[in-house]
């Protein structure tokens, strides 16, 4: 039989675990791009301990401008890397950094922090 502390220490832990889970298998924000500009679709991202939103949609064959803010101050998010396009591009906090992108193909692009524990998706799609 448990006592009460026993019990306490054991309903932590699964709350601690499911917690987890949600948090690197739940629901992700997903957003599209919200105009077009000159042409290009525009996206703004934020950087605040993740990145918000870390689901992007955007119009195939159409160029990209994407307006990242970074206010978190960690290190892990001082950059930006799209590997599959490479971009990669230093974040100073509290400064608007705007990458242009070509028309992309249709498909998935990561998007990472310089140490792969920040991640998003780009996707493109028809």
């Amino acid at each position: 039989m448990l006592d009460s502390i026993e019990v306490g220490v054991v309903s932590g832990s699964v709350l601690a675990a499911a917690a987890t889970v949600l948090f690197f298998f739940g629901p992700r924000q997903r957003t599209r791009a919200r105009s077009e500009v000159g042409g290009a679709q525009e996206v703004d991202l934020m950087v605040d301990g993740g990145y918000r939103p870390d689901r992007i949609v955007v119009r195939a064959g159409v160029p990209v401008k994407l307006n990242i803010l970074r206010t978190d101050r960690s290190a892990c998010s001082e950059q930006i890397v799209l590997g599959d396009l490479g971009v990669s591009r230093t974040l100073p906090t509290g400064r608007v950094v705007t990458i242009d992108l070509p028309a992309l193909t249709p498909g998935a692009y990561d998007f990472t922090c310089g140490m792969s524990m920040l991640r998003g998706r780009l996707i493109a799609e028809v």
